[in-house]
Formats: C-alpha cells, structure tokens, sequence
C-alpha cells in the first residue's frame, strides 16, 4: 500500500477518569506516552494527526509540531468514533490508521503489518483480535466508514463494536502478526501505570 494513500490518527481525547492526568502526557522510558504512538505511525502514512482533548491542545501544539484538532463540535466527547469523523472529514485520504494515546508498546512493525491487509477491495477495516480480545483502536479503516460513523453518531450508537457491526472488517488475530508479545497492553490506572515503568521498552 501507498503510504500517500494513507492518513495516521492519534486519538488523546478521552478523559482518562481512571489513571487521574491524561494518559497522553505520562512518561515512559523518558518519553511521553503519545510520542511511542506518533513513532509507530510517522514512517508509515502521508499525513498524521492529533485528535485532542480540549485541555491538551495547547500542551501538544507546544511539543509536536504535528496537526492538532478537537471534536466536531457536533460531536464533542462523544467518543473514539467522533474522533475518527473529525479526523477523516479533515483529511481526504483512502486509509485510516488509528492509534491511541495509551499503549506505549506499539510497534512501527504491527503497524507495517496492519496496513498489508488492505489490499483486499472489500475490506472496510482491518483489525486485530489478541487473546480473543478485539481491539479496534489499534488498526486501519477505510475511508468508506466516515459515512456509517456519522450514520452512528447521530443516532447516539458511540461503541466502536457498532462500527465493526456494520463494516466488513479483516480480523487478524496473534497468529497472523509477528509480535513481541506487548504491543497491545495499554495503561487504564496508576497501578498498571507502576507495573509498566518496570518493564523494558
């Protein structure tokens, strides 16, 4: 796949309740957790972009010099999928690759291998399946998809499992990807948070 063809979104809208502070500025390794997210998708699409939460607009316009956008006002806080719509109404583009801001261990690699499976016409999205767990926030859609989130969004359907409902979707599970076996963990509270700074990148 062309990476012209391809546009990077880096959602960091949530209010992360449970960790406390936004997820998106705590450090790992010496670098916040956003940036591992930005590593993995920079190399790989045309174009990337910050979906952000209010508070953070400025701190992120300070420390990237990556595009930053809030919510359709429409649509503000409504979720990971209003942040996808704001995204893909921004910028034209045939694929989407979606990341959020709280799983440090994401890969340049998993996201190079995500993004072999859209070469198959039919596909509206390709998303992964760890230990039987979907996880639509780490993977890659179609620009097709804009018009069924919208669908979704004004009847108030918010899960991303509405989505993958009415998407012809490309599971792939761990036996379709080469992993180093942490890519999906993502960090929910301070005690996950304490657990993660043991652990080697």
């Amino acid at each position: 796949m062309d990476k012209s063809k391809i546009t990077g979104i880096l959602l960091a809208g949530g209010e992360s309740r449970r960790f406390g502070s936004h997820k998106a500025f705590a450090k790992f390794h010496r670098k916040f957790f956003y940036e591992y997210a930005i590593e993995a998708l920079e190399e790989n699409v045309r174009k990337l972009i910050i979906v952000s939460h209010p508070t953070l607009v400025e701190q992120f316009q300070h420390q990237t010099s990556v595009e930053v956008i809030q919510d359709l006002p429409e649509y503000k806080g409504n979720g990971p999928l209003a942040g996808m719509l704001t995204a893909m109404q921004k910028v034209p583009s045939d694929w989407f690759v979606v990341l959020p801001c709280d799983t440090p261990f994401v890969t340049d690699e998993l996201v190079k291998q995500l993004i072999t499976y859209t070469n198959d016409p039919r596909i509206d999205a390709v998303v992964p399946v760890i230990n039987d767990r979907q996880q639509p926030l780490i993977a890659v859609y179609h620009s097709r998809v804009a018009k069924r989130i919208e669908k979704l969004l004004k009847i108030q359907h918010f899960k991303m499992s509405d989505l993958l409902d009415v998407s012809h979707v490309k599971f792939v599970t761990n036996h379709d990807l080469q992993l180093k076996g942490m890519e999906f963990e993502n960090i929910n509270d301070q005690n996950e948070y304490k657990k993660v700074q043991q652990k080697p990148i």
